[in-house]
């Protein structure tokens, strides 16, 4: 092979999972290339809430939270049910502290715990009631320069205001409304109209959560070890020889740049949620792309070159999964995370009929569509009913509350293709398309269990983890209240997904293996183009990232340790 680029340690995708395995590739003093198909840097994580679960993480020793790895062993161990084998669980329960206490000394890449965040099964063994999720504090996104305007964002819609930069602490206050939701309010606006800096740039609102800002801070820190960064520079295949990866071919400025990696290839490209064939050939009907809140260019790539190159693959037909809606015009799905929980709201198949918990973590929301849907009753998309006082209260994706938006407020796009208005259950059961007999009866039964706050059926409100979106001020069930004010509201929900996460089997190092279970030398994968550390379910919110991260610290340890 002539190769016209050499270096230690080659990373394909710039995601949390590539920047970080790119990073400690540099501080072990490899020559080190992250390059990333799309324009933008960032992949699904800039979109994403930024978070990462890590048990027994620093901060929670710091707020007096008792915790052991120990104890995080036992809760994954439990909730992954013998899907993943002992020792990645191991690895990623050791290493995670390790690493957020490396990157909080060596690089800009700091977090702070979500007390009250609570593991989605935390009544489960070693389960915890919070603070084992941690997100990245704000950043000011003027300090990246020039390199600000190279980095993928979320969608506009994931931000209420302009100047509304949110995180994951900030729900309760959002949630109880009032003077915690004011004062949350006025915080957010002063800060961004008192950045004199970026208002003279016209830049735009610069402060950076979520994963913006867990993006932003591993890019200055590449920046700062002068890791060079190429953007459209898609992987076009990678280079065997005699058994070994020793580097890829990468698609650059309209010819094929053949590039060397002595010590690895680390493939941290993503997904394939955008990829409807590849969906349709390993995942359960219905499905596409088009409800897949991950990032664009998330079709698969890597994962396709390295099932050529001889890795086995596994957890195909599994997904982040999490119900969306779909608004009209908006080709972008909008994840349903707040909605679904709060109280005075149902989900309903086309018999009217109840199928699932609707406050249960969004993996198992998603799940449930589908159990239903393959009972023989339409539940693919199924339907949110409420009524004029949740309407009133709460916002439905891009219907803000009643209160501050009403109806005649709204535009005709959402007026008349995305919220269904009726003055009776029996009318709106007709105007959905669902049994109205059978809408009457399920809406009269949920009532009940709203007076009494026990829902008989689903056991909605029962965990920590139902009520964390929840609303305290509706008792005896903050999840539950009766769905009896018209004029009745119903919106489609489809099940949809944060991103795949089936693709490489690896090892307790990252390492991809073949078929019958060995390293291929020389290649490492991690992140959402990598078989899943926790199986088929969710551990709690950062339960994707954190392991992308980790994986990919290991991976570059391995790769390029001595």
């Amino acid at each position: 092979m002539r190769w016209d680029e050499e270096v230690d340690w080659l990373v394909v995708g710039s995601g949390a999972a590539g920047m970080t395995s790119a990073l400690r590739a540099a501080d072990l003093g490899a020559r080190t290339l992250l390059v990333e198909k799309s324009a933008r840097f960032g992949g699904s994580t800039a979109m994403s809430g930024g978070a990462i679960w890590v048990p027994a993480n620093p901060g929670m020793a710091a707020l007096g939270i008792p915790d052991s790895r120990e104890e995080g062993l036992r809760y994954l161990e439990h909730i992954v049910a013998g899907r993943v084998p002992p020792e990645r669980l191991a690895a990623y329960v050791e290493t995670a502290p390790r690493m957020v206490e490396y990157l909080a000394t060596r690089s800009h890449v700091v977090f702070e715990p979500v007390p009250t965040y609570c593991d989605y099964y935390a009544e489960a063994p070693g389960g915890k009631p919070g603070a084992r999720t941690i997100e990245p504090p704000e950043f000011e996104a003027m300090r990246l320069g020039a390199e600000r305007t190279r980095q993928r964002f979320g969608f506009e819609h994931s931000r209420p205001l302009a100047f509304m930069s949110l995180k994951a602490s900030d729900v309760p206050a959002l949630l109880l409304g009032g003077w915690p939701r004011i004062a949350l309010v006025m915080r957010r606006a002063a800060g961004y109209y008192l950045n004199l800096r970026a208002r003279l740039a016209g830049a735009g609102n610069t402060c950076y959560t979520l994963g913006a800002s867990l993006i932003a801070r591993l890019r200055l820190s590449l920046a700062d070890r002068a890791v060079p960064l190429w953007l459209d520079s898609p992987l076009r295949e990678l280079v065997l020889e005699d058994g070994r990866v020793t580097g890829a071919v990468v698609g650059r400025a309209g010819r094929e740049v053949r590039v060397r990696a002595l010590r690895g290839v680390m493939l941290a490209a993503g997904g394939f949620e955008k990829n409807a064939a590849l969906r349709q050939r390993y995942q359960e009907m219905p499905i596409g792309a088009d409800w897949a809140a991950g990032c664009p260019g998330n079709e698969g790539d890597a994962i396709v070159l390295a099932e050529q190159a001889g890795v086995a693959l596994d957890l195909m037909e599994q997904a982040w999964w999490c119900p969306v809606f779909k608004v009209p015009g908006d080709p972008n799905p909008r994840v349903i995370v707040m909605e679904k929980g709060m109280p005075g709201s149902m989900l309903v198949d086309a018999a009217g009929r109840r199928f699932v918990n609707e406050s249960s973590p969004y993996n198992d929301f998603v799940k449930g569509m589908y159990a239903a849907h393959r009972s023989g009753v339409a539940a693919i998309p199924a339907h949110l009913v409420f009524d004029a006082t949740f309407r009133r209260r709460y916002p439905v994706g891009p219907v803000r509350p009643g209160s501050i938006q009403p109806d005649a407020a709204l535009p005709a796009s959402l007026r008349d293709g995305f919220l269904v208005r009726a003055h009776s259950i029996a009318e709106l059961a007709r105007a959905i398309g669902v049994d109205a007999a059978g809408l009457e009866a399920s809406v009269a039964r949920f009532n009940g269990f709203a007076r009494t706050g026990r829902d008989e059926d689903f056991g909605r409100g029962d965990t920590l983890s139902d009520r964390y979106y929840s609303d305290p001020q509706v008792t005896p069930n903050p999840c539950l209240a009766p769905i009896e004010t018209p004029p009745f509201y119903a919106v489609k929900v489809y099940p949809g997904d944060l991103g795949t996460k089936g693709g490489v089997v690896t090892d307790a190092h990252a390492r991809a293996l073949d078929r019958s279970g060995q390293p291929i030398p020389g290649l490492y994968a991690a992140g959402n183009c990598s078989a899943s550390v926790m199986g088929e379910t969710y551990p709690g919110a950062g339960g994707t990232i954190g392991p992308a991260m980790v994986f990919g610290f290991l991976g570059a340890e391995h790769g390029c340790a001595g």
